[in-house]
């Protein structure tokens, strides 16, 4: 799905670039109000992204007309990255025509966005959307769009950070230890984080805790039937995408520390409880160790 996606949006942006102004128009142009927007396309030129739209009236002939433009550009998670509104006249549209075989195509309105005055965003490919509503004369609006904006994209280690400092913020400190066996457990940091992968974010619920294996011996570690049951009696089963490693060799003295990821529970809650079986006491019964989580 990702080579198809990136092979569409490469050929729509050879394409599009074909088109550019200053052509000798033999296309009719009517005089009455536009009615739709026909055509709105960008086209990537270095450091710079040209934009120029199409306007059509009732007839679905080109047309002409002043007019406002509210414009912003997006990145994969809706935000904004950058926005301007300006007026346009009648007398700024210019002929436009096919590049490749220079045949006009009509009047159009063209503009330039540097690339620097976009704000980073996260994007797969490196393309965000910019989104054109017109307005004319008679108040009528027209909307657009088109996916081949090129856009300045955070690192993974730039992603990284703005989850962590996310998650730092709105988690909640709950310092819990309970100790049982031959570990010691503590669970430092609770709350809703945001994963990114391939631009799209999911959000999950974190719990960040140590693990210490307290005994004389190597331990496994390998907690069973970890789940969080809510105040409704709700149970939801750990995603294995946390940082902890809940099937690992722990030896005597070592600390490992991670998070936990849980799906689909509710904002609403505030209160949870944490379960999970590890380890056996001298009547061979699993030690529970039980974690109430208000927040």
């Amino acid at each position: 799905m990702k080579n198809i996606t990136i092979t569409l949006i490469v050929l729509m942006f050879i394409l599009t670039a074909f088109f550019s102004g200053c052509y000798e128009s033999t296309v009719s142009v009517s005089d009455k109000p536009a009615n739709n927007i026909k055509l709105f396309q960008c086209a990537g030129e270095g450091e710079i992204n040209r934009f120029y739209f199409i306007l059509e009236d009732v007839n679905c002939q080109n047309t002409i007309c002043d007019g406002n433009v509210d414009f912003q550009i997006i990145d994969d998670l809706d935000n904004i990255l950058y926005s301007d509104y300006f007026t346009v006249s009648s007398s700024e549209f210019i002929d436009y025509g096919f590049q490749l075989t220079c045949s006009p195509i009509g009047k159009a309105y063209e503009w330039r966005v540097p690339i620097s005055d976009i704000d980073k965003g996260f994007s797969i490919i490196g393309y965000g959307t910019g989104i054109l509503t017109f307005t004319n004369v008679n108040g009528k609006e027209m909307t657009s769009q088109t996916e081949l904006v090129k856009i300045p994209t955070y690192t993974d280690d730039e992603i990284q950070d703005i989850v962590e400092g996310e998650y730092e913020n709105t988690s909640t400190y709950i310092n819990k230890k309970i100790s049982k066996g031959n570990f010691e457990i503590i669970v430092n940091r609770v709350g809703f984080f945001y994963k990114y992968d391939w631009g799209v974010a999911k959000k999950y619920f974190r719990v960040d805790m140590e693990v210490k294996n307290i005994g004389s011996g190597s331990e496994y570690f390998l907690p069973s039937g970890l789940v969080i049951i809510d105040s409704q009696n709700n149970q939801y089963e750990q995603n294995y995408l946390g940082t902890l490693n809940i099937y690992s060799t722990i030896y005597p003295g070592v600390v490992k520390k991670g998070y936990l990821l849980f799906e689909n529970i509710p904002e609403t809650e505030t209160s949870f409880r944490l379960l999970f079986e590890l380890g056996f006491d001298e009547k061979f019964e699993p030690y529970l160790f039980e974690y109430m989580i208000n927040l």
